[in-house]
């Protein structure tokens, strides 16, 4: 029998003038991890046999990497399903950051079925006594602009991966429970409701014309949504967890619309550290510089949406606003913004941050009379202080 997926020659031309990379690896991973659906089942069956509360820490392990296995492949196959739905032209190859995005996904399977397997063959493990748990998603590849059948896949993962999160949920019951055990139940479903909520307001922001700020905005709500979901389903197989320091994930950032340029309540100088912003209001050539960055950014929501993970991160206090020798507080170049020092390790835009690094972030249209795009990331230190200052003139003009 023919293979569906075997590539025409047509097919392989157009891959090749898009520059896409042939699935047939992300192929053989989706049929490997196929086996996270019964071994799901199995975990379940082992559950329902009596009380979440008093299962093992064997049972426990199996149903909690049996829940990741299930989730990661869930996500994986709506993305390759999305893509080829979207370019049937191209079916059997895929975009560069979809390859890399499946294949994280797809990678990670493997290694939870086989924690599964042992927990399912060995009474005496306990998975929490190997592992950092509950375990996050692998990281989300960033790229912008995020192609549609990204956002397309995250809408169709969520209704599967919600189900059973909440059925997990269910399971822990509720009346007659101590009150240590209700007060568990209840985080977990607060959880759930906020996870229920970004998806909400993401269905709220669509549009029939594409909004490259909506999409930003929507794409950031479901990500939090799907990574509450992945940490309830872990939690509600071990709740034992959530007596040993649990921190749930930051929410996702969700810059205000009105705040964007244009929005009734825009500040151009948002990004600028407060410490210094009567020095750049009162510069003539300072307020001329944050006016052009704005007018070339490209994507605004994904700058405020960076900001606003800082500003969480601060206010956790897993960051702190320093001062470098000198009484610097800033970077050099427009917008001036403020530097940090993390306190504890935190993830910010996707990137993981180790404690007493310095950083901050960097937004800058420097590279766009080249050619080039509108510059958004993390800068690390050390920093030093300098009297140097870079106005970034981007068109040229005073």
């Amino acid at each position: 029998m023919p293979d569906p997926l075997a590539p025409t020659m047509l097919t392989k031309i157009r891959a090749f003038a898009r520059r896409e990379q042939d699935a047939g690896l992300l192929e053989a991973l989706r049929q490997a991890g196929k086996s996270a659906y019964q071994e799901l089942l199995d975990a379940e069956q082992a559950r329902v046999q009596g009380s979440p509360w008093e299962a093992s820490p064997a049972v426990a392990g199996q149903l909690l990497a049996s829940w990741n296995a299930y989730v990661l492949q869930i996500l994986g196959e709506t993305l390759l399903d999305a893509d080829y739905a979207a370019d049937p032209g191209t079916v059997g190859y895929v975009p560069e950051v979809t390859f890399g995005q499946v294949s994280e996904w797809f990678g990670a399977v493997e290694g939870w079925l086989s924690r599964a397997r042992q927990a399912r063959s060995n009474p005496d493990h306990d998975l929490a006594a190997e592992l950092a748990l509950p375990a996050g998603l692998p990281p989300w590849i960033e790229v912008d602009p995020c192609p549609q059948e990204h956002l397309t896949a995250l809408l169709a993962a969520v209704p599967p991966i919600r189900e059973h999160a909440e059925v997990a949920l269910h399971a822990l019951g509720a009346e007659g429970l101590p009150p240590e055990r209700r007060a568990i139940v209840n985080r977990l479903r607060q959880m759930s409701a906020e996870a229920a909520a970004a998806v909400d307001y993401a269905l709220g922001l669509r549009t029939p014309k594409h909004n490259p700020r909506l999409h930003e905005l929507i794409e950031n709500n479901l990500k939090q949504a799907l990574e509450l979901w992945f940490q309830i389903g872990q939690l509600a197989a071990m709740p034992r967890l959530l007596t040993t320091g649990y921190r749930p994930p930051r929410p996702a950032a969700r810059p205000d619309v009105s705040r964007l340029p244009g929005g009734a309540r825009f500040d151009p100088w948002a990004l600028t550290d407060p410490r210094s912003l009567s020095r750049w209001r009162a510069d003539k050539r300072a307020r001329q510089a944050v006016k052009e960055m704005w007018e070339f950014d490209d994507n605004p929501a994904q700058t405020m949406a960076a900001k606003a993970e800082i500003d969480a991160a601060l206010a956790a206090g897993d960051i702190a606003p320093i001062s470098i020798k000198g009484g610097g507080t800033c970077y050099y170049e427009c917008p001036w913004p403020a530097l940090y020092e993390v306190r504890r390790p935190v993830r910010i835009m996707g990137r993981g941050l180790r404690v007493m690094q310095q950083f901050t972030l960097r937004t800058s249209a420097d590279d766009i009379p080249a050619g080039g795009r509108f510059t958004r990331e993390l800068v690390t230190g050390p920093f030093r202080a300098t009297d140097e200052i870079d106005y970034c003139d981007p068109d040229g003009e005073h």
